[in-house]
């Protein structure tokens, strides 16, 4: 079937978009408000169309082509997945293979060892959780309103803006057990229901054995690579390439930046990467890209509907 000519994009550019997880129902009443797990039949869906308006290729054959100097077809793309959560493996790697899509899982191995949550997938939790009415936000110091979910979502959206715009994982961890302490609720650090399970080591594996799926690595702890001083950085891209050889044999050749923000990564985190024998690695900044672009410095869009 022709392509359609979407957004006029030519040759030259192509786009990569961004997926977390991929949920049958969404049981929740404030946790995933951001549609982070997108439902089934929208993921299927969005699947339907990629299908239909673009050529999909996979990041591998991306780089492939721009290495060696060859022409991208029109309306390129590739699908990305972060984070390692376990609905990847259960529910959308089956209608990836289904539809034939190539896909990107980039994970992060503390998650698979430990089944471990983000700072952000916590804070939603205690919100969730909690049955007090306010809350007191270090950097503003005044008493906040949390009655409603519609509240419960303003002040999560001012969390996620502050932090995300901050650079110390320390700060962070400190309004983590903050926010707790204030919400009465007991602090988790794993959960196994359908939006926080991680994948394990064995799935995996089986992602790997797939022609269509190439495996990725995402930090350990899925921290800004630069919160922490660049030795530890590259303790932590160290620690993640080591236990994928360990756990699955392969020898990452991908990665994407934890956050992914601009704050997130710098020139001395690219040429480690390099070093340690990454040939690719997107940002979580929206846009699209060109064969010109940095391959250690691609834009994505996040799908979130």
């Amino acid at each position: 079937m022709k392509k359609s000519n979407l957004n006029n994009l030519n040759k030259d550019f192509y786009k990569i978009f961004l997926f977390h997880g991929v949920i049958k129902k969404n049981k929740h009443i404030i946790r995933n408000y951001t549609n982070k797990h997108i439902l089934e039949k929208n993921f299927i869906n969005k699947i339907k169309f990629f299908k239909k308006n673009y050529n999909i290729l996979s990041l591998e054959e991306i780089f492939f082509n721009i290495k060696n100097k060859l022409s991208l077809p029109p309306n390129t793309c590739a699908i990305t997945f972060d984070d390692g959560f376990e609905n990847n493996y259960s529910i959308a790697a089956p209608i990836l293979e289904k539809f034939k899509i190539p896909t990107t899982f980039y994970f992060s191995t503390d998650f698979i060892n430990n089944n471990s949550m983000s700072w952000i997938d916590q804070i939603e939790y205690a919100f969730e959780k909690t049955k007090k009415n306010t809350i007191i936000l270090p950097w503003s110091l005044k008493t906040l309103d949390i009655n409603s979910k519609k509240k419960k979502i303003l002040i999560l959206e001012e969390i996620r803006r502050v932090l995300k715009n901050q650079n110390k994982n320390l700060l962070i961890e400190k309004i983590i057990n903050s926010i707790f302490l204030q919400l009465e609720v007991i602090k988790i650090n794993s959960l196994n229901n359908e939006i926080d399970k991680k994948i394990s080591w064995s799935k995996v594996k089986k992602l790997i054995s797939s022609n269509l799926f190439t495996i990725g690595g995402h930090s350990h702890r899925h921290i800004s690579l630069t919160s922490v001083p660049l030795l530890e950085a590259k303790i932590e891209i160290d620690t993640s390439i080591k236990l994928f050889k360990k756990n699955t044999g392969i020898n990452l050749e991908h990665y994407s930046y934890p956050e992914g923000q601009k704050k997130d990564f710098n020139i001395n985190i690219k040429k480690y990467l390099k070093k340690r024998g990454i040939k690719i690695c997107p940002a979580a900044i929206s846009g699209f890209n060109n064969t010109k672009s940095d391959l250690f410095n691609l834009k994505r869009i996040s799908i979130n509907v």
